[in-house]
């Protein structure tokens, strides 16, 4: 029987080292999880900063792309009016020549 409760003793022994060890572990993963957590935390506010940069950077491409079409269309109304793409033909005036007199003196 003294050999009994020397063992069961030493189970008891046994199992309350490893109670304290899974104690441990249980701590350890609740740190754990409140860090991750935490950085859960961060990184929705860090994406949250994001999408609105990312919307303020749409509005002024938006607002750019307008400006751009308005001067484009002042540029092109500026631009004269071309009628018609081949040229037209213009007579020339005379030209002057050069007339060669004979001399009467001969």
């Amino acid at each position: 029987m003294s050999k009994d409760l020397i063992t069961n003793a030493t189970e008891i022994a046994i199992l309350q080292k490893n109670l304290k060890d899974l104690q441990s572990q249980l701590g350890n993963a609740h740190k754990r999880i409140l860090e991750l957590g935490n950085d859960n935390t961060l990184a929705v506010e860090e994406l949250a900063k994001e999408r609105q940069l990312l919307l303020e950077l749409k509005q002024q491409v938006k607002k750019k792309e307008i400006e751009t079409s308005g001067l484009i269309e002042k540029q092109m109304e500026d631009f004269p009016e071309i009628l018609d793409s081949k040229p037209k033909t213009f007579s020339q005036p005379p030209q002057p020549g050069y007339q060669v007199f004979e001399d009467s003196k001969e």
